[in-house]
């Protein structure tokens, strides 16, 4: 088996999640990331692409992260064997498979990618995709139309910023760079749906678009005119875009995992339960209620390839979580 670098866009062949995907690694290299392609060919037969980031970290350590990549379990071990070769600490894989190595420790981690998504078939008429949310929801979007919230499609990345701004310290999280954003803005499959409440911009949404797929990929809005119920009306929007753009499927991105039998936490809406204590648990709510299907992904693993650098890279990162307790949140 040998396995080479990938440098020519030309030899990257099509890949089923968009984070494999050529053009999206370009973008993530426009915004600092080192993103590094090999392809696996065993006698002269091309069997596997990969492609990840490469992180380089203090005391010379450094970590591969794998993103949604398919890798036949036969292989795994020779995989991590030449990125041992490189002098990686270790590798942090999510991979749309799960594999199993005898050879080095794995341990299970929290995902970087969302673990649980929601996905929604828009190939039927908008008429069947009304009925079959909840009354609640098909209500808001037409209240929300009642109020005259108005919509365009313009990227104005500031319009975006500043409700974006608005919604990270309302519920306490850290957003993208502004750099990040307008970046993956000007990429010419991102997508940008603006709400407006007499002239004033009050919630929007950025979506990207891979294969037959539109994901929803953020959204903000203003602490004003929350009762207008715009966010309803912009997620009718995206799937009518879907629509308009040939995809098959929307993507909501994220959903709260489903409840653990017996646990006696769960919540429920429209036929879905999910952890009623999950962070996620009223976005969980807004989005069941337009109807759609679970998508979970395997969880993420770290392969350790160097047992004291990987020491190393666990006491930076306990540094790194109590940075961020103090006030300081780290993505």
């Amino acid at each position: 088996m040998e396995i080479k670098e990938v440098t020519n866009k030309n030899e990257w062949g099509y890949k089923q999640e968009f984070l494999q995907s050529w053009d999206y690694g370009e973008f993530l290299k426009s915004v600092g990331r080192d993103i590094r392609r090999i392809q696996i060919e065993e006698k002269g037969i091309k069997k596997l692409q990969i492609q990840y980031i490469f992180v380089s970290l203090p005391f010379k350590i450094s970590y591969v992260y794998i993103p949604w990549a398919y890798i036949p379990e036969e292989i795994f071990t020779d995989i991590l064997h030449y990125f041992k070769k490189q002098h990686v600490s270790f590798v942090r894989a999510e991979l749309l498979n799960e594999c199993v190595t005898k050879k080095y420790k794995q341990i299970s981690t929290p995902n970087i990618q969302v673990r649980n998504t929601w996905i929604l078939d828009i190939t039927k008429s908008q008429k069947e995709l009304l009925e079959n949310m909840h009354a609640k929801t098909r209500y808001n979007i037409g209240l929300a139309q009642r109020k005259d919230v108005a919509v365009d499609h313009i990227k104005n990345i500031d319009l975006f910023w500043k409700l974006n701004m608005i919604t990270t310290q309302r519920n306490q999280y850290q957003s993208h760079p502004k750099i990040y954003c307008e970046k993956l803005l000007a990429l010419p499959n991102t997508y940008q749906i603006n709400a407006y409440s007499n002239g004033t911009p009050i919630a929007c949404v950025i979506l990207f678009k891979y294969d037959k797929t539109l994901y929803y990929f953020i959204g903000a809005s203003s602490n004003e005119y929350r009762n207008s119920m715009a966010p309803y009306l912009l997620q009718w929007e995206a799937m009518q875009l879907g629509q308009r753009l040939n995809c098959t499927t929307y993507d909501f991105w994220g959903m709260a995992p489903p409840a653990k039998e017996g646990s006696g936490k769960e919540s429920c809406y429209h036929g879905y339960c999910w952890q009623a204590d999950h962070n996620l648990t009223g976005v969980a709510r807004f989005k069941a209620g337009f109807s759609g299907a679970l998508k979970s992904y395997p969880d993420a693993q770290e392969i350790i390839l160097n047992k004291r650098s990987y020491y190393f890279f666990k006491i930076i990162r306990m540094l790194r979580k109590k940075r961020a307790k103090a006030g300081h949140p780290l993505s």
